[in-house]
């Protein structure tokens, strides 16, 4: 299976001309595909970004699963062809200040002071993690104890992990996400396989590194997941069921203990690395902006739409901003989302 942003725009040909635009908020992967298959289907698109640079979250992560390419090739492709389609609109480090409705098109205003007409709107503004210091017993902060976005980044950068030499890594799942009291109530959907894929990672690096995920459920839902999961555990990584309940030092190392809910056992894992794999969860500026724009919310901070992907005033939202999504189901929700978008602005022309 290709990764996100390496397959082309949907292969429809517009037989319209090119009349009707749409306003695409957010660069990730999600919006970027988005922006193509509008593209392709014959819509000019504006797409806005509040951050200087395309990519999203995916631009900083290290490798992508299931096949373990480096996500900067996927993205790279990507944001080329964003910026070489004539047809998009690319606007970064760009925020909306207001929005209005005028003659049944969404008008919006940017900080800079330009103003936008658009015929539909897709939200694709993806999501934020969840804070580490909610779980201050697992202790980040202390050296060696990352956050998986930072190992990303690490990895990425090609940056060393630690410093020294790394001779056991441990991976803690669920940080922040399915829990009531301190982050989200709900699965964060890619945590399972993008652990797993590093914890590989680190083997294929150095069969002689211990690596261990230590985990509730292990959720490999997705194209190729189980697979990739499969392999790390041939390879020698370590699938401990419970979560630990405090990560510490003993002579100079990082020691993670808990219990073996499946075994009933305590454990003690010395490691020079921990990787915590937080939740994902909507940002302050997404809920201000479905405020803004009269979108319900659920509990969780989720749009509610009954399933579909757009409110009643042409509003779409794609990707994770509908909820918690991995990169390849992210790129299928955007393309599935222009398709709808495609529809709304041909009915709405009949």
């Amino acid at each position: 299976m290709k990764s996100a942003g390496v397959r082309g725009p949907v292969s429809i040909e517009a037989t319209e001309e090119r009349k009707s635009r749409v306003l695409v908020i957010g660069g990730g992967v999600a919006g970027m595909s988005a922006s193509r298959a509008l593209s392709s289907l014959g819509h000019a698109v504006s797409l806005i970004e509040r951050t200087g640079h395309l990519g999203g979250r995916a631009a900083r992560a290290g490798l992508a699963f299931p096949d373990l390419r480096p996500c900067r090739e996927a993205v790279s492709k990507l944001i080329d062809q964003v910026t070489g389609d004539p047809a998009i609109e690319v606007l970064p480090s760009r925020e909306i200040v207001s929005w209005g409705r005028e003659d049944g098109r969404h008008a919006v205003e940017l900080d800079d002071g330009r103003r936008i007409e658009a015929d539909a709107v897709v939200v694709a503004t993806g999501l934020e993690g969840v804070p580490a210091a909610l779980v201050p017993e697992y202790g980040h902060g202390r050296k060696g104890v990352l956050t998986a976005q930072e190992l990303e980044e690490r990895l990425s950068a090609g940056a060393p992990l630690i410093e020294g030499e790394l001779r056991s890594a441990v991976f803690v799942q669920c940080v922040g996400s399915r829990t009531e009291r301190r982050g989200v109530p709900y699965c964060s959907a890619l945590c399972c396989a993008n652990s797993i894929k590093n914890a590989l990672a680190l083997k294929l690096e150095d069969p002689s590194c211990e690596v261990a995920v230590l985990y509730i459920d292990i959720r490999t839902t997705g194209p190729g997941q189980e697979a990739l999961y499969r392999e790390a555990r041939r390879r020698g990584v370590r699938f401990i069921r419970g979560q630990p309940s405090l990560v510490t030092e003993r002579d100079g190392r990082l020691l993670v203990c808990g219990e073996n809910t499946l075994l009933r056992e305590l454990y003690e894992i010395p490691a020079d690395l921990v990787v915590l794999a937080t939740g994902l969860r909507q940002s302050p500026s997404n809920l201000w902006m479905f405020d803004d724009l009269g979108i319900a919310q659920g509990t969780a901070g989720f749009p509610c739409l009954d399933g579909s992907r757009a409110s009643a005033e042409g509003i779409f939202f794609a990707g994770s901003a509908r909820g918690p999504m991995d990169l390849p189901a992210a790129e299928r929700d955007a393309r599935a989302c222009a398709l709808d978008v495609h529809e709304h602005l041909r009915g709405s022309r009949s």
